[in-house]
């Protein structure tokens, strides 16, 4: 993705910062006001916003723990540590 100065967005540094604090759930009510203000106007943060939204919906989705058979847990156990 482009560093911002050479795509004519002149809030990108800005806007990286607030985009990492609401994808944490860390950013103000001002902070995500001023963003989504933003990027009304800029594809820019607008398409960043969004690929990284989606970056981390996707890890999230592939991290959650599932549950594993029991028999494959015991193969997998059997494997691991010899009796």
């Amino acid at each position: 993705m482009s560093d911002g100065l050479d795509c004519g967005c002149t809030n990108f540094e800005q806007c990286l910062i607030i985009l990492n604090l609401m994808l944490d759930n860390e950013s103000t009510l001002v902070q995500e006001h001023f963003f989504f203000k933003h990027i009304e106007n800029c594809i820019v943060c607008f398409s960043h916003y969004n690929v990284e939204k989606q970056i981390r919906q996707l890890i999230k989705t592939k991290l959650n723990n599932k549950t594993i058979p029991f028999p494959l847990a015991n193969e997998i156990r059997e494997k691991i540590i010899p009796l």
